[in-house]
């Protein structure tokens, strides 16, 4: 019985440590996602400015294009004419 009840304690003795290591792992996890988190929401607003310009850009160039384009067009057929 001695020799099972040594072996339990050490059993029960890794299984704690165990324990405290993932609670320590869990801890440290969740410090490192503390520190992760705002850097997360600071790239999601810029990649929000940035697409809300990029947009304004590609709309302002679409028009201008758009223009220069049938510019040309009218150009073309009056000098077809």
């Amino acid at each position: 019985m001695s020799e099972k009840s040594t072996e339990w304690i050490d059993l029960r003795r890794i299984a704690d440590e165990l324990e405290l290591k993932i609670h320590l792992a869990s801890m440290d996890a969740h410090d490192r996602w503390k520190a992760l988190q705002p850097r997360l929401d600071k790239l999601e607003k810029t990649v929000a400015q940035a697409r809300t310009r990029a947009s304004k850009v590609v709309t302002e160039e679409v028009s201008a294009l758009r223009k220069a384009l049938c510019e040309l067009r009218d150009d073309v057929a009056r000098d077809a004419k």
